[in-house]
């Protein structure tokens, strides 16, 4: 099955932050591209509560502000993130790659202090 980027759902979801969601028909594992320039997000934290998550850097730089330190990445670097731990994100025209397993659903993305 191909979906093309143009079919991909894009997602403004911030000002920080967009999203392009490739809809496979999997609730085993999904499949998203995100630009990140700035804090994502923009308060606080997030959580997955139910999905891992990895993020496969195309292009661009950042850091990731993982409850079990603070990581810079850049292009060619992959960043695990399971499922229950919080993070934040500050994005320098950071384009990144991003499998879940299982797919990521918006109910289970939670924010915290």
């Amino acid at each position: 099955m191909l979906i093309k980027k143009e079919d991909a759902k894009k997602k403004e979801v911030s000002e920080f932050l967009t999203v392009w969601e490739f809809g496979f028909p999997s609730k085993e594992l999904g499949f998203a591209t995100a630009k990140i320039n700035g804090r994502f997000p923009g308060k606080k934290r997030v959580i997955n509560k139910e999905c891992n998550e990895i993020y496969f850097v195309i292009s661009g730089k950042g850091i990731i502000h993982h409850e079990s330190g603070d990581f810079e990445v850049k292009e060619g670097d992959a960043f695990f993130f399971e499922k229950g731990k919080s993070y934040w994100i500050e994005g320098e025209d950071l384009i990144v790659a991003i499998p879940t397993s299982p797919a990521w659903f918006a109910e289970q993305h939670e924010f915290v202090d």
